[in-house]
């Protein structure tokens, strides 16, 4: 038994006994931006991100009058972003998240994948990956295969998505996501 406890002394009590910390210093220069898209010309506002006439930031109620009725409405709950409600329809799949008032649900991301939904700017699933870079500005896509990821930047002071995805040379989904909503 006196072994036992002399081993458990010398294995936990001993190190942190002698331990000594030291602060470590990055001496990484830091002359670079942290993004996604160097290459965009210019960010893109807030007031255009969306997608079939629904924008981030909307209410329930003004997605249901713009939509009409779901074909599917689920419930659930997320860490980020607490208690959750996605409204799916044919082509766009909208999540909502609880704001400050219980029971009052916004916008925090929207996903199309039918040509019935454009942004607000006209570009839609099937438009071609020119149009697509004419409207928003060319930037440096993230390829995987023959499918590529255009995320562009936007001027709103929380991290918000505005995605594109593009599959042979057209585009095939539409994403917006306000991280912080």
């Amino acid at each position: 038994m006196l072994k036992a406890i002399s081993f458990a002394v010398a294995t936990v009590i001993i190190p942190f006994a002698s331990y000594t910390h030291s602060q470590a210093i990055a001496t990484t220069p830091t002359s670079y931006e942290i993004s996604q898209n160097t290459n965009q010309s210019a960010s893109i506002s807030y007031e255009r991100i969306g997608a079939g006439g629904i924008k981030l930031s909307m209410s329930e109620a003004q997605v249901r009058k713009i939509l009409g009725k779901p074909v599917k409405v689920t419930n659930g709950f997320l860490g980020a972003v607490g208690k959750t409600r996605t409204l799916k329809y044919s082509g766009i799949t909208v999540d909502l998240g609880e704001g400050s008032q219980p029971g009052s649900f916004n916008v925090y991301q929207i996903k199309a994948n039918s040509s019935k939904y454009a942004t607000p700017d006209g570009v839609k699933i099937g438009d071609s990956q020119n149009k697509l870079i004419r409207t928003y500005g060319q930037i440096k896509p993230s390829k995987s295969g023959n499918v590529s990821q255009f995320n562009y930047s936007i001027s709103n002071p929380s991290p918000t998505i505005f995605n594109f995805t593009v599959k042979n040379g057209k585009v095939t989904e539409i994403e917006c996501l306000d991280v912080l909503s």
